[in-house]
């Protein structure tokens, strides 16, 4: 009788141990195990969590590319999430890559991916701007190693580049740039957002997952071109290269600076489209996806500069050109599924942790990360 008691006794107390060590497994939700407030506003919550966990907007490596050369070198150790559509997946992919909808990338990540077991997890598309997007909403829920390819599959394949990137590179508002600067409007409040959560993470996953099962986020010039006093068109770019010219009416705002409440952020409308552009709408569709989550009814110019003022980037030297040399050309595989391994599963001998990892600050590789 006293066994069977000390084994119940044993029973109970392992019970609770593990019981609460499961209620937290979320790295970045452990920051936040406090009572929830009530009243809690909900905007104010989520920007103090993101500026706490990390100021990723202002981050000197963000946006984080990483070239198609890297990849190509770094199949086995790389997880590449394709988010293009399924039959464009089918037709051609990166050898080992998996496809993901945007819509469903979070809880794939849940469920499938021992982040940990990745030097680097990479998502691709076809020009650069959803990879861009899914990948700031990756690193924002604290997934660190999370990357986006540059230029997207038209880094990596020539059929891509030619319906994409070189379809769209043009000079064609270049004639009509302004060199004058354009105010901020009057410093407001941040948008309002309603999730129904308390706590910082909760309310940032919420609203990520709203935003990507949405995934209306991008624009062409030509569109805004046809009315941009419909829009509050943002300069991502310094102030010295604002200078040289800029859309009509576009206002600056200096990357990595301005975009927290003490700096300009509250400058931004509440009630109108916010279109960010910059040099090649990567960096752009990283601004977007911070600026969505947020509340903002924001969008980045696709294919950015690039897509009215090619030449002027590198005559003037102001920033980054498609170029053909930018197009590998690489094999791609067919079929509905991967090949080098199972991708997006731990290794069988692995302990599975579908955790996000922590925030871990490191020194940025130049060739990698903060700029497009």
């Amino acid at each position: 009788m006293k066994k069977i008691t000390y084994i119940l006794s044993a029973f109970f107390i392992a019970f609770l141990f593990f019981g609460n060590a499961c209620s937290s497994d979320n790295p970045r939700r452990k920051q936040e195990i406090r009572e929830p407030e009530k009243n809690i506003k909900e905007n104010e919550a989520l920007i103090k969590f993101l500026e706490q966990s990390g100021n990723f907007i202002n981050q000197k490596r963000i946006p984080t590319l990483v070239s198609a050369e890297k990849v190509k070198a770094n199949l086995k150790k790389y997880l590449v999430i394709d988010v293009r559509r399924h039959n464009d997946y089918v037709a051609g992919h990166i050898d080992g890559a998996v496809n993901v909808a945007p819509a469903d990338l979070i809880s794939y990540m849940k469920k499938n991916v021992a982040a940990g077991t990745y030097d680097k997890i990479v998502t691709v598309c076809y020009a650069g701007h959803r990879a861009a997007f899914s990948a700031m909403m990756l690193q924002m829920l604290g997934y660190s190693n999370v990357y986006s390819m540059k230029w997207g599959m038209s880094s990596w394949d020539i059929n891509t580049a030619k319906n994409k990137w070189l379809k769209r590179i043009s000079d064609k508002y270049a004639s009509k740039l302004e060199i004058k600067d354009n105010p901020k409007l009057p410093k407001t409040k941040l948008p309002e957002i309603k999730t129904g959560e308390t706590l910082g993470y909760d309310i940032l996953e919420a609203r990520a997952d709203t935003v990507l099962k949405r995934l209306k986020f991008e624009i062409g010039v030509d569109k805004v071109m046809e009315n941009p006093d419909d829009y509050y068109i943002i300069n991502y770019w310094p102030e010295y290269n604002y200078q040289k010219g800029h859309l009509p009416g576009a206002v600056q705002y200096t990357p990595k600076q301005s975009l927290i409440p003490e700096a300009d952020l509250l400058t931004l409308p509440t009630d109108k489209k916010i279109v960010v552009y910059c040099y090649t709408g990567q960096h752009a569709s990283f601004v977007a996806a911070y600026l969505q989550v947020l509340g903002y009814d924001a969008y980045a110019l696709t294919y950015g500069a690039n897509s009215f003022m090619h030449s002027k980037l590198t005559g003037l030297k102001i920033g980054h050109a498609f170029t053909k040399a930018d197009i590998m050309n690489y094999p791609m595989v067919q079929g509905e599924l991967p090949s080098i391994k199972k991708a997006g599963q731990a290794n069988d001998t692995e302990q599975e942790d579908n955790t996000p990892v922590p925030v871990i600050k490191k020194k940025p590789k130049k060739e990698e990360e903060g700029g497009c």
